[in-house]
């Protein structure tokens, strides 16, 4: 699965992924990233005409997680292959058919009616009939928006992705794929590829290592899950 140009995700990494860029505010070359400067133009700086900047997000990243942003990919799809639910950030508008900016803009069942089994009507709506999605408008950072898929995979089933990608979901769920970002430490012989990424990055050892907690940085009515099998990521 290709990645949305300029979805914004959170990783645990301390390097780029091949294909994506840190949120650090650098300036880049309209040269070499000329799709993702049609979306982004001089929003975040640059000038314009070599250069454009890039958001700056590294003072909000949690602890020794970055905010990076797909700067190769797709730019328009039929349908985003992700989890139900699944929230992003991103500097363009939807571009699937199941992706909706949130807004605290009501839904009915016939709309989506998996992401009202799992996200019930934690965000208003009467959770029979239809639910509202969460409004966070006001927690964006200026010049992005969020993003949720509204109509997408079930939790419980298979998730392409990255090894180690952190997924924002407004309900909670357990499954051998997705755990729960709350610092705990899990069998490093059960997650080898998790673990060869993060090491003790988050605490631990060798034997045990331990799982960023980020349930202090997540959104109200919001959980952070690592996923622990996909693709693994290679260095940009």
């Amino acid at each position: 699965m290709s990645p949305m140009i300029g979805k914004i995700t959170l990783f645990p990494y301390d390097f780029e992924p091949s294909g994506w860029m840190f949120c650090d505010g650098r300036e880049v070359p309209i040269s070499e990233h000329e799709v993702l400067f049609t979306l982004l133009g001089t929003t975040f700086g640059g000038d314009g005409e070599n250069t454009f900047g890039l958001p700056d997000l590294s003072q909000i990243a949690p602890p020794n997680c970055n905010y990076c942003i797909s700067v190769k990919g797709v730019i328009n799809d039929n349908y985003y292959e992700g989890i139900v639910g699944e929230t992003m950030l991103s500097i363009a508008p939807p571009s699937t058919q199941n992706l909706k900016e949130c807004t605290g803009q009501t839904l009915t069942k016939e709309q989506a009616p998996l992401l009202l089994i799992y996200m019930g009507a934690r965000f208003g709506g009467d959770g029979v009939k239809n639910f509202n999605l969460p409004d966070m408008q006001e927690k964006t950072p200026a010049g992005l928006r969020y993003l949720m898929a509204v109509q997408a995979n079930d939790p419980n089933l298979p998730r392409n992705g990255y090894v180690g990608e952190l997924i924002a979901l407004p309900y909670e769920v357990r499954t051998d794929t997705l755990l729960l970002c709350n610092g705990a430490r899990v069998p490093a012989q059960s997650h080898a590829a998790l673990h060869s990424l993060l090491g003790t990055r988050f605490g631990g050892d060798s034997e045990q290592f331990a799982l960023p907690d980020l349930r202090a940085s997540a959104p109200p009515h919001y959980n952070y899950y690592i996923n622990t099998r996909g693709t693994f990521p290679s260095r940009g």
